[in-house]
């Protein structure tokens, strides 16, 4: 019974058709969709791994950064609101995360220039380094980013995640500081109306930063363009996850005693380093709502990655290169891969796949720019159809060759050659600026007949 009824889910969950659907529905289907996805990438192991390399990371560099933002913090003043904000951070520890808090300022105190000398100093700058860059590989893995920044692009933006992070710090600090004052609370309490509405907004203040800080890295951080409204809906959820885990961790550190009595002074260490696996893990989740948010053929199609065959990629190919040249010679904006896949309803991967053949193939660039559009890489008329097909159908220089090892058939052979050359007898000389102008015909002589 139980097995029925998990089936039938399943059918409706991912064979309705929830265009057709009131928008409740489609919303609920929606999510149901998301969260199943969430679960397989859960369980595949490459978003748990990564959690975990980044602890290791944070054990190494959250002196050096804390010490980087201590100095940014002393610059304005306000370098005391460093330890209330680590031990809010630690809070879900209990009594160790206030212990551990201490011993973390203490040792960020001891971080001087003097004392460590220029080698310690570039041990520590590595480490901070190595941080932001595994944090940008993270998100750029879950985003499908294949291109990586430069050296000096990378100096730049993580610079400015260094410098932006602590100043949007001192912010929230001190919004939150004077919002929860008494004699401003009293004083808001007192504005009719709406005093209880913003009272009730000043309690939910500190939740809505939390929300605004995993906002704030998965519009930034990934090398790509991030929609505010993904990053936002990836903010929340996480926002959300992180509260409920600091509620559940928390309790769950007050019940475990054995746990100290089991690894005795390791006990604190152990906590710690949970509590940071768990909070990249729930940073990390955030992202992937983000990115399913912003690629929802995704989520109608399950999941990430889907094997096609060659016929499948080659009528893709050919699809991919007549929209970018017809927007090219319409002089219109290019189009984007995320663009492209909700245009063809294919998954992401699916359309990275075959535009990584046709640019190593020199029929498509990248055009500069923080969202990554793609225009035709020479002229249209000496792009040839069977230049796109054959992009597709060779091996890629990055594969290994296979055909050099085949044992082969000559009568198979000689098929395979007849093969080619009726793809290419078919195709003649027809260019990609033929297949364009002639639609772009068909299209203004529909437009008169209407």
């Amino acid at each position: 019974m139980l097995s029925r009824i998990l089936k039938a889910f399943d059918r409706y969950i991912w064979h309705s058709d929830s265009r057709a659907m009131p928008w409740h529905k489609r919303f609920l289907i929606f999510w149901a969709r998301m969260l199943h996805i969430l679960i397989q990438d859960f369980t595949g192991g490459e978003i748990t791994l990564r959690a975990t390399g980044l602890v290791y990371t944070t054990l190494l560099a959250i002196v050096p950064l804390l010490a980087f933002v201590f100095s940014v913090l002393k610059a304005f003043g306000v370098q005391e609101s460093l330890e209330p904000f680590l031990f809010d951070f630690l809070a879900p520890l209990g009594e160790k995360g206030e212990e551990i808090s201490g011993k973390i300022i203490n040792f960020v105190d001891n971080v001087k220039a003097g004392v460590l000398g220029v080698i310690g100093l570039l041990v520590l700058l590595y480490a901070v380094v190595s941080l932001v860059q595994k944090l940008e590989s993270g998100l750029n893995y879950i985003w499908r980013v294949r291109e990586v920044r430069t050296l000096g692009e990378r100096f730049s933006h993580y610079l400015s995640v260094l410098l932006i992070g602590p100043v949007l710090l001192i912010l929230a600090l001190a919004i939150t500081a004077t919002a929860s004052s008494h004699t401003m609370a009293q004083h808001i309490k007192d504005i009719a109306p709406l005093g209880p509405l913003l009272i009730v907004g000043i309690k939910l203040l500190p939740y809505l930063l939390v929300i605004a800080a995993f906002t704030f890295i998965y519009a930034f951080v990934p090398h790509t363009h991030v929609q505010f409204r993904s990053a936002l809906a990836g903010g929340t959820f996480a926002g959300v996850l992180w509260e409920f885990a600091s509620w559940a961790f928390a309790a769950l550190t007050v019940s475990s005693t054995r746990l100290t009595v089991i690894y005795s002074g390791f006990a604190i260490l152990i906590m710690f380093m949970a509590w940071l696996y768990l909070c990249w893990l729930i940073l990390f989740m955030g992202a992937q709502v983000a990115f399913y948010v912003q690629n929802p053929e995704l989520v109608r199609h399950g999941h990430g990655h889907q094997d096609v065959g060659g016929r499948t990629l080659e009528r893709l190919a050919l699809h991919i290169m007549y929209l970018i040249g017809r927007c090219y010679y319409d002089s219109k904006q290019p189009w984007s891969r995320e663009e492209l896949a909700r245009r063809l309803r294919v998954p992401t991967d699916t359309i990275l796949d075959v535009l990584g053949r046709l640019r190593e193939s020199g029929l498509v660039m990248l055009v500069s720019g923080r969202i990554r559009r793609y225009v035709p890489a020479r002229d249209m008329g000496t792009i040839m159809l069977r230049d796109i097909i054959n992009a597709i159908r060779r091996n890629p220089s990055s594969a290994e060759d296979v055909d050099r090892y085949l044992n082969l058939v000559a009568s198979v052979d000689e098929v395979m050659k007849k093969l080619d050359h009726a793809v290419d007898s078919a195709l003649g000389d027809i260019t990609l600026r033929t297949l364009v102008e002639q639609q772009a015909v068909v299209d203004i002589t529909d437009l008169r007949r209407a």
